[in-house]
């Protein structure tokens, strides 16, 4: 029985800043220097998520919603809040880890959207204060850039684009004009916070028939894994604190742990946060590799990040391969 552990954003883009690529994290060094290693061009982690699950490409925002309140017909976009920040010749893209967004502010901001936009026949809702959602008529869902591709970008060149009377780039400049005027952003403004200025439309798609369950326990706090672990019909929980808290599972089953601590603070550039928790997750979970070794024939550790993903397959014949010498995680990607 495998357990696949996988953590998004350890993997640092070429422009990361040199203290986090400096971060040296011993125990995961030693197995990921053990395994055997291949690398996928997949980029981030529902991509992975997708082909293990076998749907390609995954409907991010059906699957998610299958999570946050229950799985719906229909095609479905995430309409996420974001804040648009103006420079001189662009617009750059933040997403909600930087807003702390309040469950009464969705509930207006939202309220706010499907008044204004209930005449295209879209549906809006935000079960979750940071994940909000549209269902879209058929023939109306657009061609999206996934969140995670466009944090911190331009966004022109990367607004979503459709082939039936919604213009989607138009919605979104409507949807900027709605929220600068609301009386939310005026409190928040007001209170030095900064403003839910525009939503980011994307994950575009609707739920197959039937979704293979690939693992027997899913364990996380990041909502595409919920989502696909409830359709499946999967044990879901939150990921324990240290590795030798995972449960056992019958022959030939599998479990999935998804320790996603990092993406905040990497989206948020807060440089300490995210070496803390590193080397938290160091501590909690590769330091005790050889426990999980015990209780598993095989452990895959996969790093996921939006330029690549990288998977170490480890097994019992690891532990001997003590040669093998240990680099930084990012050393590759410097």
């Amino acid at each position: 029985m495998p357990l696949d552990v996988v953590v998004p954003d350890l993997l640092l883009p070429p422009q990361a800043p040199e203290k986090l690529r400096q971060l040296r994290l011993p125990h995961l060094e030693r197995w990921i220097a053990r395994g055997r290693s291949e690398r996928l061009e997949l980029q981030g982690l529902a991509p992975w998520l997708g082909r293990r699950f076998g749907i390609e490409p995954l409907p991010v925002a059906a699957v998610s919603l299958a999570a946050d309140a229950e799985p719906r017909e229909g095609s479905w976009l995430r309409a996420d809040p974001v804040h648009l920040r103006l420079a001189t010749d662009a617009v750059t893209l933040h997403d909600a880890s930087l807003l702390d967004i309040h469950r009464d502010e969705a509930n207006a901001l939202v309220a706010a959207l499907q008044r204004h936009f209930a005449s295209d026949g879209l549906e809006f809702m935000a079960p979750h204060p940071s994940r909000w959602y549209v269902r879209v008529p058929a023939g109306e869902v657009p061609r999206t850039t996934p969140l995670e591709s466009a944090l911190g970008r331009n966004v022109f060149g990367l607004l979503p684009r459709g082939d039936g009377r919604i213009n989607w780039p138009s919605a979104i400049t409507e949807a900027q004009m709605l929220f600068t005027s609301h009386a939310v952003n005026a409190e928040r403004e007001a209170t030095g916070r900064l403003a839910i200025n525009s939503v980011w439309f994307w994950g575009e798609g609707a739920l197959p028939p039937r979704v293979p369950k690939a693992y027997a326990i899913v364990y996380a706090d990041d909502a595409v894994a919920r989502g696909l672990g409830r359709l499946t019909g999967a044990r879901v929980a939150e990921p324990p604190a240290t590795a030798e808290n995972v449960d056992m599972v019958d022959a030939g089953e599998s479990v999935l742990v998804v320790l996603d601590a990092l993406a905040a603070p990497l989206h948020r550039g807060d440089i300490e946060a995210w070496l803390a928790a590193a080397r938290k997750l160091d501590e909690a979970w590769f330091a005790h590799m050889p426990r999980l070794l015990d209780r598993f024939e095989q452990v895959r550790i996969v790093l996921t990040a939006h330029h690549a993903t990288r998977v170490a397959a480890i097994d019992a014949g690891s532990r001997w391969r003590w040669f093998r010498g240990r680099k930084s995680v990012n050393a590759e990607n410097a």
